[in-house]
């Protein structure tokens, strides 16, 4: 803000362009989208910006400044013969959604008319007094509220916004940003599409600048790529621009721009360690197509009559669960969405001598009955297996009085985004975990085992096999309950998975839902339910728990 000096600023830019017809709408020809080389000079003798490209340079004075329509832009424009460009930059300030003290925005825009043709050039920018490099910070993070302009061609050109937060771990030098961005049409100044932004960057170990993949979603999936850095003293605001197509025709590019934000949300990128508060499990914006990432858990529901038995009737149930973290006093809340049970565990309520290497146990009493946490350890020292991203869990309401005891099994994590989900397959391999009981009562079993699982995710469909081995909790006797397959596997735009369980016959034997986990599909976990095929004194075995895999 205030007078400038003479100064040739540091920027970031991309760039659009084809050939339109004037006359007759149709596909943009020769289209493309993408980063650019750019310069932007401002001359105080003269007030004047003067900006280049791989091409062109024009320079822009008070003399050619017009009205923008906006109090959030100034506008230049000037033509000569058959072309005419025109510059628009955001005016600076200390509030509002595109007016910053330390960085701006701006598009330098071109038309050529050769007959009914028309030849588009647009180069969005953001530009103005960076951080310096050694005063960035490599610990902590932040959260920033953003804004983007931008520009989209189809048959013609159209004019994009948006608005979204950013949040930035400087810890682990990754940042990303969601939201949503809006097609308009400059004609009539009707929105013509929503859609939904996605973008993942990582930030340069040893300068201020950051780039990474950049996706939107509206009627067909844009991928592209955007890069950026921080401005300002103590990196108060973020500038960057990015670049889109999506394989049909139709390109994009634009500027993101934006201010430190206290009160922008924070969720975890990592299980290793869970560093924020967060809801595992709860509808939650990370610029998903859907925007709902739920958790189901599975359970038998049955009597224990002791000594490792339980009484007959026992049933499989399913349902929707929230794992609440607290940062703050690390505590872990267990809330489940059908009975409206709430169980807090505190840091106070691990059970030590119950814990392993492998899970930490948690119990609490509460109004005379025993609750009970178990949640699988992430890390490479897990001795079971190693997850990053994933975790399965089981929480028991202990029998007491007239209340009978519930046994459920869950995953829970960080889901991958909708706009991470790759192209092609993936193998994952994992552990299996469970409880069985018999249907007509008597014994009951811990279930361990394998599991296997298939995607393609191009044609979002997969595959699996369960392999349970049940120890009877009364005499400790191992049973192998055989294996089972997952097939019909169908996996949403969230990459959500749900799929029948069935025997070796292909007869229905009961459901498998789970999610993909990680920033690309990097593991798997989700909940089981179904019949044995094995029968047990004549009688089948319910078995429900939780699986959790990773692809080699």
């Amino acid at each position: 803000m205030g007078p400038l000096v003479s100064q040739t600023f540091v920027n970031d830019a991309a760039q659009q362009g084809g050939r339109f017809n004037n006359v007759t709408p149709q596909p943009v020809q020769d289209g493309y989208a993408n980063a650019a080389g750019f310069s932007i000079r401002y001359d105080a003798a003269t007030q004047s910006y003067t900006v280049t490209n791989a091409s062109r340079t024009m320079t822009f004075t008070p003399a050619d400044e017009v009205s923008s329509g906006s109090t959030d832009f100034k506008a230049y424009a000037k033509s000569s013969g058959n072309t005419a460009d025109s510059l628009s930059l955001t005016r600076p300030g200390t509030s509002g959604a595109l007016q910053y003290r330390y960085v701006g925005g701006g598009a330098w825009e071109s038309i050529v008319a050769d007959g009914d043709n028309r030849d588009f050039s647009y180069s969005p920018f953001t530009y103005g007094v960076p951080t310096p490099d050694a005063t960035l910070p490599r610990s902590g993070s932040g959260g920033f509220s953003v804004s983007l302009v931008g520009a989209r061609q189809d048959d013609l050109p159209y004019a994009m916004a948006g608005s979204g937060t950013m949040q930035v771990d400087f810890t682990r030098g990754s940042l990303a940003s969601s939201g949503v961005l809006t097609t308009i049409d400059v004609k009539t100044g009707y929105v013509l599409k929503i859609g939904l932004y996605y973008g993942a960057a990582t930030l340069s170990s040893s300068a201020n600048a950051f780039s990474g993949a950049f996706s939107m979603h509206d009627t067909s999936r844009f991928t592209g790529q955007w890069k950026g850095r921080f401005y300002g003293p103590n990196n108060e605001e973020v500038g960057a621009t990015w670049s889109i197509s999506n394989g049909q025709g139709e390109y994009g590019a634009g500027y993101l721009i934006g201010r430190q934000d206290g009160s922008v949300p924070f969720y975890n990128e990592s299980l290793v360690p869970i560093r924020f508060s967060e809801d595992f499990g709860a509808p939650q914006d990370r610029g998903g197509y859907s925007m709902l990432a739920g958790s189901r858990y599975s359970e038998i529901a049955f009597r224990d009559t002791g000594g490792g038995t339980a009484a007959a009737d026992s049933d499989i149930v399913r349902g929707d669960n929230v794992l609440r973290y607290n940062a703050t006093t690390g505590s872990f809340t267990y809330i489940d969405g059908n009975a409206g049970i709430s169980t807090l565990f505190g840091t106070g309520s691990l059970n030590g001598t119950a814990s392993n290497d492998a899970v930490s146990v948690y119990e609490v009493t509460l109004s005379g009955i025993n609750y009970r946490l178990t949640l699988l350890k992430p890390g490479a020292s897990n001795p079971d297996i190693a997850l990053t991203y994933t975790s399965y869990g089981r929480w028991q309401q202990m029998q007491g009085g007239s209340t009978d005891a519930r046994d459920r099994w869950f995953a829970w994590g960080v889901r991958t985004n909708a706009f991470q989900i790759p192209t092609g397959t993936g193998h994952f391999e994992g552990l299996l975990v469970g409880t069985g009981t018999t249907t007509n009562g008597g014994a009951q079993y811990s279930l361990t085992g394998t599991s296997s699982f298939d995607v393609d995710f191009g044609a979002a469909t997969f595959t699996g096999a369960l392999n349970p081995i049940g120890k009877n909790l009364a005499t400790s006797a191992v049973k192998n309950f055989g294996s089972y397959a997952v097939t019909g596997g169908i996996m949403d735009l969230d990459g959500g998975l749900a799929a029948n369980v069935v025997d070796g016959s292909a007869n229905y034997l009961g459901f498998f839902e789970g999610a993909l986990y990680g920033p690309q599909a990097n593991e798997l976990g989700g909940t089981f339910g179904f019949r044995s095929q094995s029968a047990i004194n004549g009688s089948t075995v319910n078995l429900t728990g939780a699986v959790v895999a990773k692809r080699p």
